[in-house]
């Protein structure tokens, strides 16, 4: 895997068009933003999803990350969208009923559908922060066969009980961001928001890796491997499930992050904790994902 661009940060912001749109599902008309590059004429080759977190919207999240997926998206390879959860809250276990809360499956599947459509059949990488980690782990359960990849910030597989839907066993390559000081989803999968409530109501950061790992067939025990560490209270550790004839898991241990997106440009954010200047979710998604590298 190439280097880490962490450190030195982005440079200047990327010359992308960011544009609001709709499509309508179920009956009910659904936004996103779409960022693709400013001046380009070729069609890009490949669609990163971005899902935000609980009571954030697509442009919050846009803002949250530093914008950093937009860099993604200027060399006019990758198309970043960023989705808009009715109420601010994705649909990540309830299955959807008479009245019932959206589906946010239908309405994620038909966003493909709709790129796809418009570009070709390009593949489609889901990454998701939070609930839309949440979001995206019952998008590897439930539709795999729609994407090339899927990764996952802040967020763990649902407690016993809680995966909606049949897992189709299709193995995908994963990438997991974790922070070892989040309260919001603990990393060890304990407690509830900001530690109260009852302990072990959920799986833990590397037995989600696990979870994965064992999906895509990988039997091996995983390398650990301390990244670079270049300023700051945090440190970073790749726990890398990477055997031979099986599709990658990587889990990314942030040891003193908080419940954020690690990006250059915020050191830390209030109540949610620390980032970190080793590692930056954007830039490891383009280089976990060969379909998003320029």
């Amino acid at each position: 895997m190439a280097s880490m661009r962490a450190a030195a940060g982005w440079a200047a912001r990327p010359a992308v068009a960011a544009a609001r749109d709709s499509i309508t599902v179920d009956g009910r008309p659904r936004t996103f933003v779409s960022v693709t590059a400013a001046k380009s004429a070729v069609k890009p080759a490949a669609v990163l999803l971005v899902l935000h977190g609980s009571s954030q919207t697509g442009r919050k999240l846009r803002s949250f990350s530093g914008r950093t997926f937009d860099h993604l998206a200027a060399g006019g390879r990758v198309a970043v969208v960023y989705p808009d959860a009715l109420k601010k809250l994705w649909n990540h276990a309830a299955v959807p009923a008479g009245g019932g809360p959206a589906d946010d499956v239908a309405f994620l599947a038909a966003l493909m559908d709709h790129f796809q459509a418009r570009f070709g059949p390009v593949p489609v990488v889901a990454a998701g922060y939070s609930n839309g980690g949440q979001m995206v782990i019952r998008l590897v359960h439930e539709i795999p066969d729609r994407l090339a990849g899927a990764a996952i910030l802040g967020a763990t597989l649902p407690a016993p009980g809680g995966m909606p839907g049949v897992d189709q066993r299709l193995a995908l390559p994963v990438l997991l961001i974790h922070g070892t000081r989040d309260l919001v989803v603990p990393y060890r999968g304990e407690g509830g928001l900001w530690g109260l409530g009852a302990r072990h109501r959920g799986p833990s950061a590397p037995e989600t890796a696990r979870h994965f790992a064992a999906r895509n067939g990988h039997t091996a025990a995983p390398v650990e491997e301390p990244l670079p560490h270049h300023r700051g209270p945090t440190r970073v550790v790749a726990t890398r499930y990477e055997q031979a004839g099986h599709l990658p898991v990587v889990l990314y241990t942030v040891v003193g992050g908080g419940h954020v997106v690690p990006n250059p440009h915020k050191k830390a954010f209030f109540l949610l904790g620390r980032t970190t200047r080793d590692i930056d979710a954007a830039d490891a998604v383009a280089e976990f994902f060969p379909d998003l590298r320029a």
